[in-house]
């Protein structure tokens, strides 16, 4: 009987929505679209859902105050500098491009009102239930690539200290507002107010909440579930060749972007240190691993970069066994590449054509995870000199993701400058990890809110011939290599 009534239910579908299904939800009228209400298998209860993003956007021509102190500090750095014009022309650009929730942001002052909002939004996952199918949304990485759109518009790029070689050196006031502004957002993370919403990450499968020590909505703040931990790592995540020093494990749950040949020095006449190339550009290894006394041993040897999204588990581990050479947080930028592009043909043949004549052109913003800028964010380093010769493993702080944590900070730091808590944590680092033994599959530290990169670094000697494929997304701990290192 069970079963009948079970086959007797409507069939819905549920899936990841596209930039089409929230424009169609957006431009429904109120009461056509449940956010949801009534949605869920029978007697389940429908996730908690916030209310509308922007509901309270003050109208064109009504003045509006910054509430918050990240939002105060840009009005007058705006103001103070003169650029009410570069952001004026940026969210006249915006508005216009048919980008949903974005094309309602017309004005400065309601841009104001935007940053307000973000910077104390409660994050939550999206659900909502339409015309039968049921849909959900990765509103966090949505969120981090709607701000971030703004400022790649090329009024407020031409701001911001360059990406290239050198580029963080001496940042420009709308670069180093950024980084605050990932700092004030963190902050209002660490709050028990940013637990709100939990419970619908539930809602969204890529979570997998089932794996993870806690429901989400037994966690304290928002922080505390995106560091969350795995129920039983070693039964669900197992170190790959746990007694086979040769094999090196991937540092944390990511998608492969790829590897490069790091050059060896070059003398006269044509003088270039140690670099790997991406498109045309040569990117210092110096650089990347910031004064560091090891970075001669990786003359000639590999880089690799893997991205994490904002549903993957957040914390990094050890690829391979060894005794900590160096541990510390690099300071930098916190930026994010995002690009506007047309949705694909299947998804507007897909679309309804009277819709499609409404919010024509359909539109999404996609963060652009290329190599190249993680040798300027905001980044924490660690090296492992381990049996295949030295590791350097560098969780890189993009966008929002701007704490690296390797140890939780104390109220010492309170009430000082960005710099002087950074010294502060460093010290702390030292002397946590700074000599000690770690395993392979071992946790050294975690991320704190959004998407973010991990580029690992191998010496020559190491001989490492990589196992992973490019776009590929793996475990953390599960093969990421072979070394065929001559003892």
């Amino acid at each position: 009987m069970a079963d009948q009534t079970s086959r007797s239910r409507p069939t819905r579908r549920r899936r990841l929505a596209t930039a089409a299904d929230l424009a169609r939800r957006l431009d429904q009228k109120p009461g056509t679209v449940s956010d949801g209400v009534g949605l869920g298998d029978e007697g389940e209860p429908a996730p908690p859902q916030a209310p509308a993003f922007l509901g309270k956007l003050p109208p064109i021509g009504t003045p509006y105050t910054p509430q918050q102190p990240a939002t105060q500090a840009l009005k007058a750095l705006i103001q103070a500098k003169g650029y009410t014009s570069a952001f004026e022309a940026a969210v006249t650009r915006v508005s216009g491009q048919h980008v949903p929730e974005l094309d309602r942001i017309e004005t400065l002052d309601q841009f104001y009102f935007y940053v307000d909002a973000l910077v104390t939004w409660i994050p939550e996952i999206r659900v909502w239930g339409m015309d039968g199918d049921e849909f959900h949304e990765r509103t966090p990485y949505l969120r981090i690539t709607q701000f971030y759109y703004y400022f790649n518009q090329p009024e407020l790029r031409d701001l911001q200290s360059p990406i290239e070689p050198a580029g963080d050196e001496g940042l420009s006031p709308i670069s180093l507002w950024l980084r605050d502004f990932a700092v004030a957002w963190g902050a209002f993370l660490d709050t028990p107010a940013s637990a709100g919403f939990l419970e619908s990450f539930k809602w969204a499968p890529e979570y997998a909440w089932q794996d993870f020590a806690k429901q989400p909505q037994d966690y304290a703040t928002f922080n505390d579930f995106f560091g969350r931990t795995f129920r039983d790592i070693d039964q669900l995540r197992p170190v790959a060749a746990a007694d086979d020093d040769r094999v090196i494990a991937f540092p944390a749950e990511s998608t492969f972007v790829g590897q490069w040949a790091i050059s060896t020095p070059v003398g006269a006449p044509l003088f270039s240190p140690p670099s790997i190339v991406v498109k045309h550009v040569e990117w210092p290894i110096e650089e990347l691993l910031k004064d560091t006394q090891h970075a001669e041993a990786f003359q000639g040897g590999i880089l690799c970069h893997s991205f994490l999204n904002t549903f993957d588990y957040h914390r990094q581990h050890a690829p391979v066994a060894g005794r900590v050479l160096e541990a510390k947080l690099i300071v930098g930028q916190a930026y994010l590449k995002v690009t506007l592009d047309l949705l694909d043909k299947d998804q507007q043949q897909t679309t309804d054509p009277a819709l499609a004549r409404a919010v024509f052109p359909h539109r999404y913003l996609d963060a652009q995870d290329e190599t190249g800028y993680q040798f300027l964010q905001c980044r924490g380093l660690l090296v492992i000199e381990s049996a295949v010769g030295k590791v350097a493993v560098l969780p890189m702080g993009m966008a929002q993701v701007s704490s690296v944590v390797f140890v939780t900070p104390q109220a010492d730091g309170q009430g000082r400058s960005f710099l002087e808590q950074t010294n502060l944590l460093n010290d702390r680092i030292r002397g946590a990890l700074v000599g000690k033994v770690l395993k392979k599959g071992e946790m050294f530290s975690f991320f704190q809110f959004g998407g973010s990169d991990i580029v690992t670094v191998f010496e020559r000697r190491a001989n490492v011939n990589i196992t992973a494929a490019v776009g590929v997304h793996y475990p953390v701990r599960s093969q990421f290599a072979v070394s065929n290192i001559n003892r």
